[in-house]
């Protein structure tokens, strides 16, 4: 006895010291370059991605005889690719294509400031200097005389503007017929629009607030309870203003933002492609661009989200996408259709080495993208990345895909795997090649290893299409057979009245479905229902739930089976059916019901046979469904949940004799015991991590000692 009591003794204090160790264990650093998977589980997955750029040359303007640049504000390129670089000092620094200086800017006509200017814009051979503390955009040519001036725009208009409008210009961009689009710190309403002829025409793509069910209500609380402190609260609902703009040879109009206030953790959206005229975002509208396993997972401690910003948007003539991002210092390449390619950079303001950055805050493209300059405003260097050619046969690649150009793509594709097995985009590049091809087995087979439901997805339906029209007669007469075979059993069985199942508790057990009434009341008044039967039912009714996961069809399934836990599973489901007995035993015990714990088990277990051939029926099903057929597997997952609320009601009421009314408010109840459970063993498992971290403590002054 005194040995199992030692055993027992012991297990347990293992497992506290190794709940303890768990919540001591610290994330791995992350790879300098990496991407995200899409469409595997629920979230975005990040890994590894082989550089697609490689650190070139650093240039330190100290080097060329003159100051240190001091608060890098932005940056751009003439059509000579000299480059032009401003600071916060009213200097404009010139260098040519190799980075020698060829001349500085300092007053403009030697007498006009511009301190404080955030950004600068070279288009149709002139400066575009936005004096952002000045309250206007100088233009000027490249020796730096003045042209013209841009100042608040003024309108006819009638509440165009608003008259207290602070005009305080931070970017501006111009497409290829003469639109003009301003960017202000103080701008929630858009980029400010102006016409060719530089006639203000409006504002231009504002964000808008991410809307919940609270802040619904709330806004309609305060239309109907209107206020002095409400209405000067409104100010807040405007949504945060864009941080940078480009235009592509297109006009599409490329606007980032930083982490909006009034996102959430889950927003999408923070980079855009605007259509001309329109402003309607033509990007994914589920693509996510926030780091967010970087920030969450990988650093230890993680950096505050919240200031996690991209700060600038760069787009090369194929439609690719470069964002700088000012917390981690790091440029993410996506493609157009918003698939993250790689990235390249970092530093976490620690610039520690060779192409990693203090306090990363401009971008110039070069040569279309071969060559990225990034700008640390902290360090007052510039950053030279080239494309390495892993880097040019992707982008070629991608952008051949994303053409159609399939034919050109599947070996070039094959070559890129065979180097960067991570590489997602490949696997979908390979997939639309053989499916162009026709040879849609072999389009099935890359599409899912690179989670490509769309490209599954059709290849799919010719599939299917072919199988039926190949193989129609056989179906049609199966078919055929089943139904008549069904229906003549049905008549024979009723007309003759045999019982096909002898066993009564089996018997009871699957004819509840039709007769939920009748069974349940002979549960209740003749002592019928097995509990047994009730245990295999909620095991199958987990198993199920599982097979849903693993077995359901490709093109309905988050399905990561490295991260796939069973044990979560089985929480979510047997847990919570567990949790409901229990908690509603409880507290129809001390409310007057009449119904035991075996006969609250048998009915709550008996309830779950809708979902549990609603679950098998689904597995079959979402196999051989398209993603336009969805509707069907929506509506059986609502019934089979509906009936199985009814049979639930149906059950509770004949086992504890309650009325409607009473059912309803001990099921309320019976729920926050659910929670209030849930919540106790939650601050149990605290207790015991820091208990374990106690005794892990413990331990290794001991052993230091």
């Amino acid at each position: 006895m005194k040995k199992a009591l030692s055993r027992l003794f012991a297990v347990i204090l293992a497992i506290v010291l190794a709940a303890g160790a768990v919540s001591a264990v610290s994330a791995t650093t992350a790879n300098d370059s990496y991407t995200y998977w899409k469409n595997i589980g629920t979230k975005r997955k990040a890994v590894y991605s082989k550089p697609m750029y490689d650190v070139g040359e650093v240039i330190d303007v100290t080097t060329l005889g003159i100051a240190r640049l001091t608060g890098i504000t932005s940056m751009c390129r003439d059509n000579k690719n000299n480059l032009y670089i401003l600071d916060s000092n009213s200097r404009i620094v010139v260098l040519d294509n190799n980075y020698n200086l060829v001349r500085e800017i300092g007053l403009i006509d030697e007498t006009i400031s511009y301190e404080g200017a955030k950004g600068i814009y070279f288009n149709d051979g002139k400066l575009y200097v936005c004096n952002t503390t000045g309250g206007n955009i100088l233009i000027i040519d490249s020796e730096g005389k003045l042209l013209d001036t841009i100042e608040k725009p003024t309108s006819d208009k009638a509440n165009l503007i608003p008259d207290d409008f602070l005009f305080e210009p931070t970017r501006i961009a111009r497409d290829n017929n003469g639109f003009m689009y301003v960017l202000c710190s103080t701008s929630r309403y858009g980029a400010l629009l102006y016409s060719p002829e530089r006639e203000f025409l409006g504002f231009y793509g504002a964000n808008t607030v991410k809307t919940t069910v609270a802040s619904v209500l709330t806004n309609i609380s305060n239309r109907l309870f209107p206020n002095p402190e409400k209405h000067a609260n409104k100010i807040k609902e405007f949504a945060d203003p864009f941080v940078d703009i480009t235009v592509d040879d297109e006009g599409f109009v490329y606007t980032c933002n930083p982490w909006l206030s009034n996102y959430t953790a889950n927003s999408k959206g923070q980079i855009r492609r605007l259509s001309p005229g329109f402003a309607k975002n033509l990007l994914d509208g589920d693509a996510n661009y926030r780091d967010e396993e970087i920030a969450w997972s990988i650093y230890n401690p993680a950096p505050t989200l919240s200031k996690q910003d991209l700060c600038d948007i760069e787009v090369d003539k194929n439609g690719f996408i470069y964002a700088l991002e000012s917390m981690y210092d790091k440029v993410f390449l996506f493609d157009p259709d918003s698939n993250m390619i790689t990235t390249f950079g970092g530093g976490i303001g620690k610039a520690t080495q060779k192409g990693t950055f203090t306090e990363a805050c401009a971008m110039v493209l070069k040569n279309d993208g071969e060559k990225v300059l990034i700008a640390d405003a902290s360090s007052g260097n510039i950053t030279e990345f080239k494309i390495n050619e892993f880097g040019k046969n992707v982008k070629k690649l991608d952008y051949l895909t994303k053409e159609g150009h399939y034919d050109q793509v599947k070996a070039g594709w094959e070559e890129v795997l065979s180097q960067d097995a991570n590489c997602q985009v490949a696997y979908s590049g390979i997939a639309n090649a053989y499916l162009e091809e026709k040879n849609y087995d072999m389009a099935l087979h890359y599409a899912k290893l690179g989670y490509d439901k769309k490209t599954y997805g059709v290849a799919f339906e010719y599939v299917r299409t072919n199988f039926i029209s190949d193989n129609f007669a056989w179906i049609f007469a199966v078919l055929v057979v089943v139904i008549l075979g069904a229906i003549a059993f049905m008549f024979v069985t009723n007309k003759k009245k045999v019982v096909l199942i002898k066993n009564k508790s089996l018997n009871l057990m699957l004819t509840t479905m039709i007769h939920p009434s009748n069974n349940f009341t002979d549960i209740k008044e003749k002592g019928l229902g097995s509990v047994p039967l009730s245990l295999l039912l909620i095991v199958l009714y987990y198993v199920v739930t599982v097979l849903k996961t693993i077995a359901g069809g490709f093109l309905f399934t988050n399905y990561d089976p490295a991260n796939f836990n069973s044990i979560i599973v089985l929480i979510r489901s047997v847990g919570l059916v567990v949790l409901w007995i229990i908690s509603n035993w409880l507290v129809c015990t001390l409310l007057g019901g009449k119904g035991k714990l075996k006969e609250i088990l048998i009915v709550t277990s008996y309830s779950l046979l809708p979902l549990i051939l609603e679950g098998v029926i689904n597995i079959i099903l979402s196999n051989v469904l398209l993603p336009v057929e969805a509707s069907f597997l929506s509506i059986l997952s609502a019934l089979g949940f509906i009936y199985f609320a009814f049979m639930l009601v149906i059950g509770m009421l004949k086992i504890h004799d309650y009325s409607m009314g009473k059912f309803i408010w001990t099921t309320i109840l019976s729920v926050a015991g659910i929670a209030i459970i849930i919540f106790l063993m939650i601050m149990l498992v605290i207790l015991l991590q820091q208990f374990g971290g106690f005794l892990v403590t413990i331990a290794t002054e001991i052993l230091s000692i």
